[in-house]
């Protein structure tokens, strides 16, 4: 599972809470493929560092069971595997979240395709930090829909703009701050596109320094 600074995006093998909000019917074409041997490859820049790498997801053959439901398996050629599913109109994925030393799997629901232009989801976690349960609420909004989008030589249609904040209500209590700028586009059957994030999280009164400031592109697919 690919690892996102600072828990954004993701949800926990135990889904702890999430709000619905009202859905128009589900898009007719799936914002994701899960044809075995499709392949997307995707450039990650890291804008603090201004390293860069190149990576290819690739389809499997396989699925496997967590939270209840079943995963499509996409091999990472520069990493761990990743773990999506589809419900009808809502899109989960496996993901890890890193809070100071603290790490694990989430689960996240970051896609409802159906959902009107401006709708939010939240979810809301409890993370064990340093022994401590801390409260994390992701909250997702379809922020613009049905847009062109234009990258390198290749135009996306009916792109769905997703914008993701993350709150820690316990940081306040420290003196700790939080801001996060994150933007997710999804392509019928291509899935994601790009993504740009920028989380910065700061708590002395915890230990916690941490800053991501970094754009994935998919740079070309082949869709089965």
């Amino acid at each position: 599972m690919k690892k996102i600074l600072f828990g954004a995006f993701a949800s926990c093998i135990i889904l702890l809470s999430c709000s619905k909000s009202d859905d128009t019917p589900a898009a007719t074409e799936k914002y994701l493929s899960v044809s075995a041997g499709s392949t997307w490859n995707y450039q990650f820049i890291n804008n603090i560092t201004l390293a860069s790498n190149a990576y290819t997801l690739t389809s499997s053959s396989n699925d496997t069971t967590a939270a209840g439901k079943l995963y499509h398996v996409f091999t990472n050629s520069n990493g761990p595997n990743e773990y999506y599913n589809i419900t009808g109109s809502d899109y989960y994925r496996l993901q890890a979240f890193s809070l100071g030393t603290t790490d694990t799997t989430l689960e996240n629901l970051y896609l409802k395709d159906g959902a009107a232009l401006n709708s939010t989801w939240a979810q809301t976690y409890t993370i064990d930090f340093s022994s401590v349960p801390v409260g994390v609420t992701v909250t997702n909004k379809i922020q613009e829909k049905g847009i062109t989008k234009v990258l390198g030589t290749t135009t996306y249609s009916n792109v769905i703009h997703v914008v993701t904040t993350i709150s820690i209500p316990a940081l306040a209590t420290v003196g700790g701050t939080i801001t996060t700028d994150i933007h997710y586009y999804y392509a019928p059957k291509y899935g994601m596109i790009e993504n740009d994030v920028k989380i910065d999280i700061v708590s002395i009164a915890l230990g916690l320094d941490q800053h991501n400031d970094s754009k994935t592109t998919l740079t070309s697919a082949n869709i089965l």
